[in-house]
């Protein structure tokens, strides 16, 4: 069954059902009121009748001329204190009933009682209902089918607005069926709209992995690619090194070695964040960390008038991804260099906290809660210091929300907070 005929068997079973117990209310509130306005008519007659009673005596139950005329549908007995019945035998059914109002129904007929006593005995009088009753069911049968007519129009109405409301997912189905059509051509469609959609939505999901897979290839690759030339790179250093010592040439090659290593690790690092594992730790010395993360930034610290003070113990030694922790402070590095500077950086360890620090301008307190946050430019908008002529992502906002995300993959905390007397200092824990 599809989904629109769904909505319209719902719609039409809510309809009746309704239709339904709100006729049967209104046919037992006109039952009730009927009954009660019979109970009333009786009263009535039998005070009439009473009161003859009491005026003229038995005689106007009798066949005299004194004898009280009753209204179509009536009956009256009168039984004396001596057991004498007027104006005949009393029904048997009759006969245990005690004073007030009473209603016999029979297997056709319904019949309205009212014993009370009068003239010194007990007065019966009976009203045969039949025409009330049939009354009420005339009035049922109408009500009802008004509610037939009423279940039929919803049954028509149903068709147009189960349209309306299943008309969006038609279309999501027809729009996910184009973008992501089934993968056997000429394959048969689901006949319910609900699975259409989820048919698609499958298959969405099946593309959008396979996108994954894809892209994580991709990284793998210029991973590779870039490994190639730098271990080319790497020998042609050491061969220089080897016979051209302290030369001009040697100190560029260097830079350059350590900016290609820079950019193998961050690849590396960025692969090991999309693919939400961190990378396998290792034993490595912190001090060397640090340096070559300074150098992988080349010219631009010097630029900027950034210095370092490494004050890592070169026994500092730490179980972590190195790509990652190398990741982390070019970020930080870079970011001094975009917005501290000029001024001195110094990185320290102690207690598994890595410590960098620098007497720069510092972060204003209202933005100290936002730097990690994705293209946040707070400070950046508002600073006079000239874009890098290369461009970067930390003019984008970009620098420190990665090194956070990088740090939270590898289950550490980055953190931030103002430098006594000035500057800012981050902290990264544990290593």
């Amino acid at each position: 069954m599809t989904l629109r005929r769904r909505v319209r068997v719902a719609m039409v079973v809510l309809t009746a059902l309704f239709t339904i117990v709100q006729c049967s209310l209104a046919v037992l509130a006109m039952h009730e009121q009927e009954d009660d306005l019979v109970d009333d008519l009786v009263l009535a007659a039998s005070r009439h009748l009473a009161r003859e009673l009491e005026q003229s005596g038995p005689e106007v139950l009798g066949a005299g001329r004194r004898r009280v005329l009753l209204p179509e549908g009536y009956e009256a007995w009168w039984i004396a204190a001596d057991g004498r019945v007027l104006p005949g035998p009393l029904p048997e059914s009759m006969r245990t009933l005690a004073d007030g109002p009473h209603i016999d129904s029979a297997l056709f007929d319904e019949y309205h009682i009212l014993v009370a006593p009068a003239a010194g005995g007990r007065l019966f009088v009976r009203y045969n209902a039949e025409r009330n009753e049939q009354k009420v069911k005339d009035f049922a049968v109408q009500v009802f089918a008004l509610a037939l007519f009423f279940i039929a129009m919803a049954a028509w109405i149903s068709r147009y607005v189960s349209g309306l409301l299943v008309a969006p997912l038609e279309k999501v189905a027809r729009l996910l069926d184009h973008w992501a059509p089934a993968s056997e051509p000429g394959a048969a469609l689901a006949v319910d709209e609900e699975r259409r959609v989820f048919d698609a939505f499958a298959r969405v999901q099946l593309r959008w992995e396979q996108g994954v897979a894809r892209e994580s290839e991709r990284f793998a690759d210029m991973h590779h690619e870039i490994r190639t030339p730098l271990a080319a790179l790497r020998t042609d250093l050491e061969m220089l090194e080897a016979g051209a010592a302290g030369a001009p040439q040697a100190e560029r090659l260097r830079r350059s070695l350590a900016a290609v290593d820079a950019i193998a690790g961050a690849l590396e690092s960025m692969r090991a964040l999309h693919s939400g594992r961190a990378g396998q730790p290792q034993r490595v010395p912190l001090l060397d960390c640090v340096d070559d993360a300074w150098a992988s930034l080349g010219e631009l610290p010097e630029q900027r008038r950034l210095s370092l003070r490494n004050e890592v113990g070169a026994q500092a030694h730490a179980l972590v991804d190195r790509q990652a922790l190398m990741a982390i402070l070019r970020n930080l590095f870079r970011n001094a260099a975009e917005h501290a500077a000029p001024a001195q950086l110094r990185v320290s360890y102690a207690d598994g906290r890595l410590i960098v620090a620098d007497d720069g301008a510092g972060i204003a307190p209202e933005d100290r809660a936002f730097v990690f946050e994705r293209y946040y430019r707070g400070r950046l908008a508002d600073s006079s210091a000239p874009a890098h002529p290369a461009g970067n992502d930390y003019q984008r906002g970009l620098g420190l929300a990665i090194a956070r995300r990088v740090a939270e993959a590898n289950g550490w905390s980055l953190t931030v907070e103002a430098e006594q007397p000035r500057g800012t200092r981050f902290v990264i824990a544990p290593l």
